[in-house]
Formats: C-alpha cells, structure tokens, sequence
C-alpha cells in the first residue's frame, strides 16, 4: 500500500520501462532525521516525457465521470476539501493511496523552479531539476543524528541545508557532485508506469472543478453583493472569500473586469487560503484590474471573447475616456469603427 509521501521505493519494473534502471538512486533528508531516495538521470527527455504523462490530461469534463476513486497530486493550489466537493457531485471518491485510484487529478506544479546551489528540496516535489548539489555518505565517527542516519543508508545523500544547518560544511567528505541533474521521486516514475500501463487515466484539476454544479454566475445582483461583502468586515468579508472561488470565471467577462477594478484589494488577502489564491491566478483578476476598458476589449477580441454584451457595457466607458484638445476652434465626430459595430447591433 502506497501513502501520500512522494518518497516511495522504485517497482523495478518501472524503472527498466522507462529505461532509468541504470541510473543513481541518492538519498535526501527527509524528516527529522530519515533518508529517502530519489532517482537522478542526465536523461531529460524521459524526464519531460514523465512530466507529460502525468500533467497532461487524458479524460475530459465528459468523460472522467465515469470513474470511481482519485488521486490528487502533490502541491495542488486548490484544497483539498473543494476538489472532494466537486468530485462527490460525481460519486466520485478521494483515495491517499495511489495504487487504487483509477484517476489522477493532474496539475502543472508537480514540477517547482529549478532547484541550485544546494538549496533544500521541498518534501512535496515530485520531480525537479537540481543544479549545483553535492553529495556525502557520512563519516563513520559521524556523531550527530542525521550524519549518522545517512552513513546508516548507505546511499549518497544530496547534501542541503537539512544537513548544513546541524553539521559544519568543511566536516564533511564529498562523495559526488551533481551539476545538471533531473531528479525523479519514486511516486512520480512508478504513477506515470502505472498510467502508461494500465487504464488509469488524468484529468487537470480546473476540469473538475468547472464541471461542478455549485459554479455561480457573477451577475449584476452577485456583483453588488460581494462589493458589501468586501467593504465590510468580519463574517461578511469572510463569506466572499468563500464565494468568489466558486465563481465561472469563462462568463460576463465585463463584470469581471469591473470586479477586478472595484476590489482589487482582494488580492492582498490571505495567502494562506489556497482556492482563493488559485481563483486570483487562474481567473485573470489581477491582469483584468490593470487594464483599462479599452485594453480589455481588445483583449478579449484577440482570445475570441468579446461578444455584444461585453462590447455595450465597456464600450460607454472607453468613450468617456476620449480626451480632445483644440475644442475653442473644431468640432469632433466620434464614431466607433466599422469592424465594431457588430457588436451594437
């Protein structure tokens, strides 16, 4: 049985069907004071196809609802409760243990910035690229608890600050240096064999949560609701946090904009709170809140978005922004362009 730890011990098999069964298994510090290990391969395009198969999606909002238990990857901005929510509208279930899912809810942040100079590798990484890293067995009079751990495993332990921060740098002996490495945990090269594999499929986390039956509709009576809600405080401020990720952001794109223009304060709350952030992100809130009306519509006509409704209320207020000189001696004749008026029809 598997556990949520993207430190898993590496299927054999896995490893010779992606062809890395030659490659290092190293180990970091994990904990307090366990070693865990980590495969590291010069091989980038296995490392990028591994990446693929496990963030590009396979099922669509048509298809993945069929499916009967999933699995979340680590380090996805949505929380967990929310994407329990969503799947449970489909009788779907929420399993930590990889092997009995039979869908993946994918993301692309399984993979963080590249990681350099020995740096501390977070415990929720799947894969990353390391630049820069050395290694060490430990010393076999090694007395403190984690050199003593890694000479125990008898891997080559990627030395980072874990360790760097209870043992002097010069009391240790280097063993490897690893430049330019791909680093692969056991969860990501044993989930992408079981993909590949079996019929265990991925779906992207923003399909789950779009298909969800609870998705609002920010219309003119939502909108002034929570422009009260953000202007006041205590519960009312924290029930618009609770809506506004639940929000179709794919709709009335010109209250969005407007939304974004009124509260952009929003955007300085509490980082903390994972779907509201994720909304932030994936919604275009603090792009919409710096456009002006004019930039907007052309934005929107660019990615085929822009549509009467939008046209007629950001339209007025592009005009009103028309700025003349020279008024003492002409007259001007304001018209909107040909290709545009379409949209007042």
């Amino acid at each position: 049985m598997a556990n949520k730890s993207v430190y898993q011990d590496f299927d054999t098999d896995a490893l010779v069907y992606f062809g890395l069964e030659q490659d290092t298994i190293y180990g970091v510090l994990s904990g307090s004071s366990d070693v865990s290990k980590v495969l590291c391969t010069q091989d980038r395009t296995t490392y990028e196809k591994i990446n693929t198969i496990l963030t590009v999606p396979t099922e669509s909002e048509h298809t993945f609802i069929t499916k009967k238990k999933a699995f979340i990857l680590p380090k996805c901005n949505v929380s967990q409760d929310r994407i329990k929510a969503a799947l449970k509208e489909h009788s779907i279930s929420i399993t930590n243990d990889y092997t009995l899912a039979d869908l993946i809810i994918g993301h692309e942040d399984i993979e963080g910035y590249k990681l350099e100079n020995a740096e501390n590798i977070p415990s929720t990484s799947m894969m990353n690229k390391l630049w820069n890293y050395e290694t060490t067995k430990g010393r076999t009079d090694a007395t403190h608890p984690k050199e003593i751990a890694i000479h125990n495993s008898g891997l080559e332990v990627i030395v980072t600050p874990k360790l760097l921060n209870s043992v002097r740098y010069y009391d240790l002996v280097m063993e490897d240096s690893l430049y330019d490495s791909w680093m692969l945990t056991g969860m990501a090269i044993n989930l992408a064999h079981i993909i590949e594999t079996t019929n265990v499929s991925v779906v992207d986390c923003e399909t789950v949560l779009h298909t969800s039956a609870t998705k609002m509709i920010l219309d003119e009576e939502l909108f002034n609701d929570l422009k009260s809600q953000l202007d006041a405080y205590g519960d009312d401020r924290a029930l618009a946090f609770k809506i506004i990720p639940t929000i179709d952001y794919k709709t009335n794109y010109h209250l969005l904009w407007q939304f974004a223009q009124d509260c952009d304060n929003i955007t300085y709350a509490d980082s903390r709170d994972k779907d509201l952030q994720y909304w932030l992100n994936i919604s275009r809130f603090k792009e919409f809140g710096r456009k002006s009306a004019q930039e907007m519509i052309l934005w929107l006509e660019e990615n085929k978005k822009l549509c009467k409704t939008t046209f007629k209320y950001l339209e007025p207020i592009v005009r009103n922004e028309i700025s003349i000189h020279n008024r003492d001696l002409y007259t001007f004749k304001v018209a909107v362009k040909k290709e545009y008026q379409q949209y007042l029809k």
